[in-house]
Formats: structure tokens, C-alpha cells, sequence
């Protein structure tokens, strides 16, 4: 690692010697000089932004810093609708909308500060199934809330939702499969139990 940064000093060094004239050349990877000697534990204080290196091309004009407060500013309001949400949970049977409401809101200011954070093209770079699925479920909560004024429509959408978001983090798949193997004999076995005999 030490190694690394000597390296980046001495590029640092000849682009400055170089005659370029500007104090914020860009280092490899597309960050400014600054940002480079920050994620290589230089003159910028601390270990630095993890994902500094990676410029965004959809996020041109931000700063780093500028991101960072953005996707703060983003991840707080989400909570906010998450906590307002939940709120409405005890009386979900007669707000449903206004619950799904609320939380398909915290999640979209979710997923504006992750995108934010780590840049909206790795974002959407990197989604896998149950990403998609999540938008899906986001979507689909949406306009049963908004165009369609369903309750029972919205209230699943904020439940499919929540199943994508657990089948999203790591290990979620494989814990709602285990749990979908221990449930579902025993829901099987209450059906066939309430079933009439013909």
C-alpha cells in the first residue's frame, strides 16, 4: 500500500512538473488530485472514500462531498418515510395506501441516496434478479396506490416489496428459500386439513 501511494505521488509530482497549469489534473480513474491522495492515504486526511477512484459519468459536476451530502440528505428522508410508515402499520387495514405510500416514498429516496453514493451507472450496473424484481414491486405499489386507488393492490406491492428487499441482502435468498421449505408443509397441511371431502 505504501508502495502504491510513493507511486501516486511521483505521477502527482510529474503532472505538476509537467506544465499542465492546473491544480486539479486528473489522476487516473478520473478523480482530482486531492481525491487520489485522499484514497491513497495522502495529504487528504484519513483513509478516504472507498469508491473516490470511480468517476460517474452521470454525476459530472459533483464532488465527492456534494454526493456524500446528497445521499445523506436522501437516506434520512427515507427514513423518515419509513418511520412515518410505520405509523400507519397498526391501522394498515384502513390505510393501506397511505401506509404504501409512505413506503414505496422511503424507498425511492433509498435507492436516490445509494444511487447518489456509489454513482447511478455502477447501480444499475450491478442489479441482479431480486433488484429488478424490487423496482418491480416499487413500480407496481405505485400505481396501485396512485392511478388505480386500491388498498389491497397497494398492500401487496409494499409486501412484495419487502420480500424483495430481503431476497436483495446477502444471504436473503437462501433464508426465504429455508424459510419457504419450513412453511410450507405446514401451510400445505392446513389447506388439505380445511379442504371438504367431495
Amino acid at each position: 500500500m505504501a508502495d502504491l501511494g510513493r507511486q501516486l505521488q511521483e505521477y502527482l509530482a510529474q503532472a505538476k512538473a509537467g506544465g499542465s497549469g492546473s491544480s486539479s489534473s486528473a489522476a487516473p480513474g478520473g478523480c482530482s488530485e486531492a481525491e487520489a491522495a485522499a484514497a491513497a492515504g495522502g495529504s487528504g486526511g484519513g483513509g478516504g472514500w472507498p469508491w473516490a477512484a470511480e468517476a460517474d459519468p452521470w454525476l459530472p459536476g459533483l464532488s465527492r462531498w456534494q454526493r456524500l451530502a446528497g445521499g445523506g440528505l436522501c437516506l434520512l428522508l427515507a427514513a423518515l418515510c419509513w418511520a412515518l410508515a410505520a405509523l400507519y402499520a397498526p391501522l394498515l387495514l384502513l390505510r393501506a395506501r397511505k401506509f404504501a405510500l409512505l413506503w414505496s416514498l422511503g424507498s425511492a429516496c433509498g435507492l436516490s441516496g445509494a444511487a447518489l453514493l456509489r454513482g447511478p451507472r455502477r447501480l444499475l450496473r450491478e442489479p441482479g434478479g431480486a433488484g429488478l424484481l424490487y423496482l418491480a414491486a416499487l413500480g407496481g405499489t405505485l400505481y396501485a396506490a396512485l392511478a388505480r386507488r386500491s388498498a389491497a393492490l397497494a398492500a401487496l406491492g409494499a409486501a412484495a416489496q419487502l420480500g424483495a428487499a430481503v431476497a436483495a441482502l446477502p444471504g436473503g435468498a437462501a433464508g426465504l428459500r429455508r424459510l419457504g421449505r419450513l412453511l410450507g408443509p405446514a401451510l400445505r397441511r392446513r389447506v388439505a386439513a380445511a379442504a371438504l371431502p367431495v
